[in-house]
């Protein structure tokens, strides 16, 4: 066989190659020169999924928000893992399940140091992200001193008016809860000397101005439409129209939700007595009657207008500043609400309308083709923390369990999850321990026998592993059953389907909870010790110190029956 041989390579000049060198160094340096995004994440508080004009609530009005969902990716398939505030703004914070994180309500601890390191926002921080925090700070271990700057409370809730409980909002030229927030939004975007001014001389230690030279991280939590936030509206002389006036002329057009029972018209509990009382706080009291309901629903319609009118002020502030090309923004609440439905009131359940939330992502970076989708796939409050360190382009920590939705937000085919753990450990107001598994067309749900809190709360992070029965079970075929009505569990023609929910249930459990462990969490009575002098000095600036005592306020060590 005759060999060709291959001609010569060519000789490049000297310059030309230093030419060439230089071009591609430059074009390196550029890719990696390229600024990281800025980050506006907008958490609400016990919204429902279909609180929103872009997911099918005909009264509502939330131009903005809507606007973020044309031009962005609404995730119309977004759950909770812990049908709770507390614990499941834990899990947006960390990207765990309850049971790894394991703060929960009856948990008695905090995130300790370790853990905290490893919430998104620090992670953000390292990478030298100016961090903001502001409004309800509902996590235990929230370490309000190592954000860049901090316009929230202590622990819990804030109500309508904060500024009473909370004078750290003292400086605001508002009264109502949205529109402080927006005041303290605004000026960690671009400082207003007055609203620091008016903040006194312990300012420089919470409302420090924003590097411009560094992305940003704005967290921003709202503690409404929560009961706590809408049953303290008084309608005064002085608030916003908006609060007064808007939308009581709907009343009529206000109608229950599928499913929903009025008091009068319940028969029977759908869950026996015997394993949950049904006995509720009176802040649900609203789904007993349809009039109370409607007034409830106007509450929560003012309230969302309020956030949506922030929405669109932090908007036009990012055009203003020349940053919103590279601002992506993030819309979800911490949980979802009941309103009646199944006779029931308030979250913890495992129904779809406590534990959907809304999920709306607007990535201004994406092509124009990716853009206003509506994405069907199953995700979780766990998948928030990761996605937002991807689309940074930073390292997800390992501690993360939670998956990034990059690939589903570029529209990508790929292998996703087939169903997911759900829960509530929740012990205050009767409630049992809870545990579910969710498909898209199947819900599993089973209650364990009521019990005290443990003294070790591995009891409740375990229970479900060693094979032991629960009190009762639920099975729901949501494909032909979407309001979750008729329970298959004692179906004979279901049984199958059952007994393959109960494995999964199971296997997903200790999926999620991992090897049983010494608690990574730390006693919530350290929590604050770790804040530097200068904080300690600043707590009574997040909670009211009470009339006749001197000095910061004591860390509470247990969360009361109200404060969800």
């Amino acid at each position: 066989m005759i060999r060709k041989s291959l001609p010569p390579l060519p000789i490049v000049p000297v310059h030309l190659a230093l030419l060439l060198f230089v071009t591609f160094a430059l074009a390196a340096s550029a890719v990696a020169a390229k600024p990281r995004p800025n980050i506006v994440f907008i958490l609400t508080d016990d919204q429902r999924h279909d609180e929103l004009g872009c997911t099918g609530d005909p009264i509502v009005k939330t131009p903005h928000i809507d606007g973020l969902a044309r031009d962005g990716v609404l995730f119309e398939s977004s759950f909770v893992t812990s049908a709770s505030c507390l614990p499941n703004r834990t899990s947006l914070l960390t990207g765990q399940w309850e049971r790894r994180h394991t703060v929960g309500w009856d948990s008695r601890s905090a995130l300790s140091p370790d853990q905290w390191a490893d919430t998104f926002p620090m992670v953000l921080k390292r990478h030298g992200y100016a961090t903001a925090y502001l409004g309800k700070n509902h996590t235990p271990g929230l370490r309000y001193w190592d954000f860049d700057y901090y316009y929230g409370n202590r622990l819990g809730h804030l109500g309508f008016y904060p500024k009473p409980n909370q004078p750290i909002f003292s400086n605001a030229r508002s009264d109502t809860q949205p529109e402080i927030l927006g005041e303290g939004a605004a000026n960690f975007l671009e400082q207003d000397s007055a609203f620091v001014q008016r903040a006194g001389d312990n300012a420089g230690a919470f409302l420090r101005d924003r590097p411009k030279d560094k992305p940003f991280l704005l967290y921003l939590c709202f503690n409404v439409p929560h009961g706590a936030g809408t049953g303290s509206m008084q309608q005064r002389p002085t608030d916003d129209p908006l609060y007064r006036t808007s939308y009581r002329g709907e009343m009529d057009r206000i109608q229950p939700p599928a499913g929903y029972v009025a008091e009068k018209d319940l028969k029977a509990p759908k869950i026996p007595p015997a394993v949950y009382s049904g006995k509720q706080i009176s802040q649900y009291d609203y789904r007993l009657s349809l009039d109370t309901l409607r007034e409830q629903r106007v509450r929560i319609c003012e309230t969302v207008t309020g956030i949506d009118r922030v929405v669109g002020q932090i908007q036009a502030q990012l055009q203003r500043l020349g940053v919103a090309d590279n601002t992506i923004i993030i819309y979800s609440s911490d949980n979802g609400i009941l309103h009646g439905e199944h006779g029931y009131g308030g979250k913890c359940l495992l129904y779809d309308p406590s534990i959907r939330v809304p999920l709306i992502i607007h990535d201004p970076r994406l092509p124009a083709e990716r853009r206003g989708r509506r994405v069907k796939d199953l995700v979780i409050s766990a998948d928030v923390a990761p996605t937002l360190l991807e689309l940074c382009g930073l390292t997800v920590p390992a501690s993360m369990q939670g998956r990034s939705l990059e690939p589903l937000l570029r529209g990508e085919a790929i292998a996703w999850r087939r169903d997911f753990f759900c829960e509530s450990l929740i012990l205050l107001q009767d409630y049992p321990v809870i545990q579910g598994v969710r498909s898209a067309d199947w819900k599993y749900i089973r209650y364990w026998p009521n019990r005290p809190v443990p003294s070790d709360y591995r009891e409740l992070l375990n229970l479900g592993l060693g094979g032991e029965t629960p009190a009762y079970e639920e099975l729901f075929h949501l494909a032909a059953d979407p309001l979750e009505q008729n329970n298959l569990a004692g179906d004979p023609q279901h049984q199958a389907q059952l007994a393959s929910m109960r494995v999964r249930c199971t296997t997903s459990l200790r999926e999620v909870r991992g090897e049983p462990q010494t608690l990574p969490t730390m006693p919530i009575a350290n929590w604050n010790n770790e804040a530097t002098a200068a904080w300690k000095n600043l707590l009574p600036l997040l909670q009211k110190v009470p009339e006749g005592r001197k000095g910061p306020a004591a860390p509470a060590t247990k969360q009361t029956s109200r404060e969800k």
